[in-house]
């Protein structure tokens, strides 16, 4: 047996996990915590917060979640380029997905997150126009895009783990069986 396979395992076992993680990460933050934030006042409607303060805590929770991807994307160059290299028959279409998901991610952290917060500076007046919304509503649709990268590269790439051993097992199973009728 190699002895590097338990060491190759681990590492698609971590990449696998950091990738779950910030899918749920990005499923808890856009499912769970942005409709509490911004429906806050209906829970506690002495506390007297406004959509714009919603707004205000709901960037930091973001800002939180972009170190997260950020951190991702960086690992998925990594390790995809190394995986893409070592393969004998690499996927350019997962290369693909991944090389968007590091552009979408780049994109959210460093273009849409920072104007949402030069914008949030400005007060709440400017964060009621039109020009906001639209910023804003891209930057959800970027997410999503960003969300269904990430989930497809995840599930593709735990099929594409779980296809060799299968193909291992079967060539095993084959050699065996031809043993057994000679």
């Amino acid at each position: 047996m190699n002895k590097i396979a338990p060491l190759i395992h681990t590492i698609n076992a971590l990449y696998l996990w950091l990738v779950g993680l910030s899918i749920g990460a990005m499923i808890a933050c856009g499912a769970f915590v942005a409709p509490m934030i911004f429906n806050a006042y209906s829970f506690l409607p002495d506390l007297g917060i406004t959509q714009y303060d919603s707004g205000i805590l709901m960037t930091q929770i973001f800002v939180k979640l972009n170190y997260l991807l950020n951190f991702t994307a960086i690992i998925i160059i990594i390790y995809e380029l190394l995986s893409f290299k070592a393969s004998f028959k690499p996927s350019i279409i997962l290369l693909g997905i991944n090389t968007l998901s590091i552009l979408l991610i780049f994109i959210f952290t460093l273009y849409y997150t920072p104007h949402i917060i030069e914008a949030q500076s400005m007060g709440a007046a400017y964060t009621a126009t039109p020009e906001f919304e639209s910023m804003h509503t891209q930057s959800e649709f970027i997410f999503k895009i960003l969300l269904t990268t990430l989930s497809i590269s995840f599930f593709w790439r735990i099929i594409l783990l779980s296809a060799k051993p299968i193909h291992q097992i079967a060539k095993s199973t084959t050699k065996t069986s031809r043993k057994k009728t000679s």
